[in-house]
């Protein structure tokens, strides 16, 4: 069972409809909404912590123990972001690859919708390069 540990969250305009999305990453837009990441090479802002509307109150966490849509994880993997937004296993070594993580994961996640326990911080987010 997925737990979390409030840390640091902000609150803002969502950007899209989010109604979906409780518990996958989130990025600033370049209006400074919130919206899913859509990428791998997103940058997250945080996890969504709540499922708003568009330009509903978007519940962000930057830092702590949240839950996270996250298939298939092992403690001890290091987290990014997938193209739909949900947590993906990044593999620092993988050749010609570039990845944005700053997550541990301290529990566990397995299917395709599982919600997983992520230790956070994406206030000071690592950016690593396969060789």
């Amino acid at each position: 069972m997925a737990f979390e540990l409030q840390g640091f969250k902000f609150t803002a305009i969502a950007g899209e409809n989010l109604t979906t999305k409780q518990y996958h990453f989130m990025k600033l837009s370049a209006n400074l909404t919130v919206v899913g990441c859509s990428a791998v090479t997103d940058i997250p802002c945080g996890v969504l912590q709540n499922n708003p509307v568009a330009t509903g109150s978007a519940e962000v966490m930057v830092y702590g123990i949240t839950k996270l849509v996250a298939p298939s994880l092992t403690a001890g993997n290091l987290v990014g972001t997938s193209n739909i937004g949900t947590g993906v296993v990044v593999t620092p070594t993988a050749a010609g690859s570039i990845y944005y993580a700053g997550q541990c994961i301290i529990g566990t996640g397995a299917g395709s919708a599982e919600i997983a326990s992520v230790l956070i911080n994406c206030a000071t987010p690592i950016i690593t390069s396969g060789s």
